[in-house]
């Protein structure tokens, strides 16, 4: 029997179906014997649950359910009064919920996944790999990236972890008799002394195991956004669709990956068409809106576009801009000096946002005043793919 588990926190009621996707392709991909793990607290709802048990009978697998509320109250009190910032975060406290597995299970091995996974082989070539003496194996993240890692992390910084060791715990093998049983207090106690970490799970079980776990091939998790980027055809491999890489594109090989594995799985229904109506339906109102507030802002003012030098040629060509209406960021010393440029020209301009990290210019405009949709706009929602913006589906994916 293979084992292979997964951590489950869905507030919404929306983030099964993502578990239940990863499921439905192992299940699609292996003849072997498979009992899907589901370490899930409160959030799980009963017709969640019953979508996850009607996916296991259609493949003659297993599906089992443990609540970590009930199992281990002790080691979620202790995350709940040590790092409730840290629950706060977009990836929540199911991300934590992989770390109990030493205290859940008494088997010998188990393969964890994150719920943004295709697995597109079969699923006993990982479980059968021999992990010598290690106590975990895992895909070193920049294998994983093709070279592309985010190198921005607290332990790289800090020395505590090389980057060719630190590793992607989005898909781990676990030796369990080789795994401490005091590993999820210390790993509590890292994450306070080490505030700095922004990847709580992963950098406790790098700070742990990254000078001593089997390194595994890129094709036991392997990025889809990096693999896009090479224009990769859909392989033998694992697939791990971070940074909500999931999409509607059906032109894209991997992203109709993905869908195909959702489509079959319980989740895929009348219901989930109708929510995508629905998201579909408030996108379009969305946009009129847009159009009409900005229609309405132009009156007896005139375009700002704060951008970069690279995008004016872009600007000039898409919008018919002018050179007087050109906000470039490098013609300016700092921030600060922008803003008094953008304060100087408030009761003349609409501004229009045309650089990828709207937050900041958003706290821009706002700490002088200027109200958002009234005064300024992100101006790249006006742009569309033949203008090379990528329309992002994830939302949509979200609602299905």
């Amino acid at each position: 029997m293979i084992h292979v588990c997964f951590g489950l926190h869905d507030g919404d009621g929306r983030y099964s179906k993502f578990t239940g996707t990863t499921i439905a392709s192992i299940f699609a991909n292996t003849s072997a014997d498979v009992t899907a793990h589901i370490l899930h607290d409160n959030t799980l709802t009963a017709d969640n649950r019953d979508k996850f048990q009607q996916l296991a009978e259609r493949h003659n697998q297993r599906v089992d359910f443990h609540n970590v509320d009930e199992l281990c109250p002790n080691e979620i009190r202790l995350l709940c009064e040590k790092l409730a910032d840290k629950i706060k975060t977009r990836f929540g406290i199911g991300m934590f919920y992989r770390l109990l597995v030493k205290k859940i299970f008494d088997i010998d091995r188990i393969i964890y996944l994150d719920s943004d996974i295709i697995v597109n082989l079969d699923i006993s070539e990982l479980w059968s790999v021999d992990l010598r003496d290690f106590a975990i194996a895992a895909v070193p993240e920049i294998l994983a990236t093709h070279n592309h890692m985010i190198k921005d992390k607290f332990l790289l910084h800090a020395g505590l972890v090389a980057v060719e060791d630190y590793f992607n715990s989005g898909v781990i093998v676990f030796d369990l008799a080789r795994v401490d049983e005091n590993f999820f207090a210390n790993g509590v106690q890292f994450l306070v002394d080490n505030p700095q970490c922004a990847s709580p799970d992963q950098d406790i079980l790098n700070a742990f195991f990254a000078d001593k776990y089997l390194k595994l091939d890129n094709r036991f998790d392997s990025f889809v956004t990096c693999e896009e980027v090479r224009d990769f055809p859909a392989e033998k491999k694992i697939y791990h669709y971070v940074g909500h890489s999931v999409g509607l594109d059906m032109s894209d090989g991997l992203k109709r990956l993905w869908l195909e594995n959702f489509s079959r799985s319980p989740w895929c229904d009348v219901a989930a068409f109708g929510r995508l109506y629905e998201k579909f339906s408030e996108y379009d109102a969305e946009i009129k809106t847009l159009l009409i507030n900005f229609s309405t802002a132009l009156n007896g003012r005139r375009r700002a576009f704060v951008t970069f030098a690279a995008y004016v040629d872009a600007i000039k060509q898409i919008f018919n801009a002018t050179a007087d209406e050109l906000l470039v960021i490098e013609k300016f010393k700092d921030f600060d000096d922008l803003t008094r440029a953008i304060k100087k020209l408030r009761s003349k301009r609409v501004f229009l946002s045309m650089v990828e990290n709207f937050p900041l210019m958003r706290k821009i405009f706002s700490d002088v005043g200027l109200v958002e949709g009234k005064d300024f706009f992100n101006g790249l929602n006006f742009l569309a793919a033949v203008h090379g913006y990528q329309f992002n589906s994830y939302p949509f994916v979200k609602a299905l």
